[in-house]
C-alpha cells in the first residue's frame, strides 16, 4: 500500500488542492474547515427545530403589532403569492390556517402570562441563533439575558415596523401600477399580472437578502477589544456572503423541487400526502446550513490571511476522561 494512502485525509487533499489554487479557493477551503470544525451540520439541525418551535410565537407577536396599524392580514394575503413564486407543490392549507389564526390573536387577549411566554420564547430562539453564530467567531460566551432583551426587542419592533411599512408600500405600488396601466396605457390583464409578479419577485428577493445580511452582519456577538478587521471589511464580507448564500439557497431549493417531482412521478405508490414534511425539514436544514456556512465565510474573510495557517485539531482530547 502506498505511503500517501496510509496517511490520506480529506484535509490533506483539500489543502493540497488549495496550495496550488487562487486565493478565493483557499478561502473556500478554510470556510469549509470552519463550518465542519464547529459542527455546522449539527447546529443547522438544532436551528431547524428552533425554527419550528418559534415560528408561531413570532408570527403572533409580529401580527399583533401590525394589527394596530391596519396591516394584520398582510402575511396571509400575500403568502400564497410567495409560495406560487417558489413553485412549492406542497399542501399548504395547514400552513395558511396557522398564519390566519396567528393574525387574529391580539396580545391583549393572551393576558400577561401568555404575552410573557411568547416574549420569552422569542428571546430564547434568538439566543439559540446567536449562540450558533458566536462559536465560529470563537466567542464562547453569549450576551447576558438583560443585554439580549435590550438588543432583540428592537429587532422585534423593527421587524414589525418593516412588515407594516412593506405592506403599505406593496399595496400602494400595486394600486399605482393598476391605475397607470389600466387608465393610462390600457395594458391587458396578462401584462398587469406579469408586472405585478416581477414586482413581487424583486421585493421577495430584496427582503430575503436583507434578512440574511442582518443575521451575518449584526447578530453574532463578536469578541470585544482589538479586531484584526475593520467595520468596512466586515460589511463588505457580509454583503458578499449574503449574495453567495442566497444564490446557494435558490440552487438548493431548485434541486429539492426536482427531487420532489421525481418522487411523485416515479414513486407515487410510496409517496403519501404527508411526505412533504421530510422535504420541508430538509428545506429548513439546508437553508440554515448555507447561512451558517456563510457565517464561516465572513469570519474567514475578516481574519484572512492569518487563518490560512490555522491548525485545526480534529481529534479530540481524551485526557481526564
Amino acid at each position: 500500500m502506498p505511503h500517501w494512502w496510509k496517511n490520506f485525509s480529506w484535509e490533506w487533499l483539500f489543502d493540497h488542492i488549495a496550495a496550488r489554487s487562487p486565493t478565493f479557493v483557499k478561502i473556500m477551503v478554510v470556510t469549509g474547515k470552519s463550518f465542519l470544525y464547529y459542527h455546522g451540520m449539527t447546529r443547522a439541525a438544532s436551528l431547524t427545530y428552533t425554527t419550528l418551535v418559534a415560528v408561531v410565537p413570532l408570527l403572533i407577536m409580529l401580527t399583533s403589532i401590525t394589527l394596530a396599524v391596519g396591516f394584520g392580514n398582510f402575511i396571509s394575503d400575500y403568502l400564497p403569492i410567495v409560495i406560487d413564486m417558489l413553485n412549492l407543490d406542497w399542501p399548504t392549507e395547514q400552513i395558511m390556517d396557522i398564519v390566519e389564526n396567528a393574525e387574529h390573536i391580539p396580545i391583549k387577549k393572551l393576558g400577561f402570562i401568555g404575552a410573557g411566554g411568547l416574549f420569552v420564547t422569542f428571546i430564547l430562539a434568538f439566543g439559540s441563533l446567536e449562540t450558533n453564530f458566536n462559536v465560529v467567531w470563537e466567542n464562547k460566551t453569549s450576551r447576558t439575558l438583560i443585554r439580549q432583551i435590550k438588543i432583540y426587542t428592537p429587532f422585534l419592533l423593527i421587524g414589525a415596523a418593516v412588515v407594516g411599512m412593506f405592506a403599505g408600500f406593496v399595496n400602494h405600488v400595486q394600486n399605482v401600477l393598476k391605475v397607470i396601466i389600466v387608465d393610462g396605457f390600457h395594458f391587458s390583464p396578462e401584462v398587469i399580472k406579469a408586472l405585478i409578479t416581477v414586482f413581487w419577485y424583486s421585493a421577495f428577493h430584496i427582503a430575503a437578502l436583507l434578512v440574511i445580511f442582518i443575521m451575518l452582519y449584526a447578530l453574532p456577538a463578536r469578541p470585544a477589544g482589538h479586531k484584526p478587521y475593520t467595520r468596512r471589511k466586515l460589511f463588505l464580507a457580509s454583503m458578499l456572503s449574503t449574495l453567495l448564500s442566497w444564490l446557494a439557497i435558490n440552487i438548493y431549493v431548485k434541486i429539492l423541487m426536482l427531487i420532489q417531482t421525481a418522487m411523485v412521478t416515479r414513486m407515487s405508490i410510496f409517496y403519501g400526502s404527508l411526505a412533504f414534511i421530510p422535504l420541508f425539514l430538509f428545506l429548513l436544514f439546508g437553508v440554515w446550513s448555507i447561512i451558517l456556512c456563510g457565517n464561516s465565510l465572513v469570519w474567514t474573510i475578516c481574519h484572512w490571511p492569518a487563518v490560512s495557517a490555522k491548525n485545526w485539531r480534529w481529534e479530540g482530547n481524551t485526557d481526564g476522561l
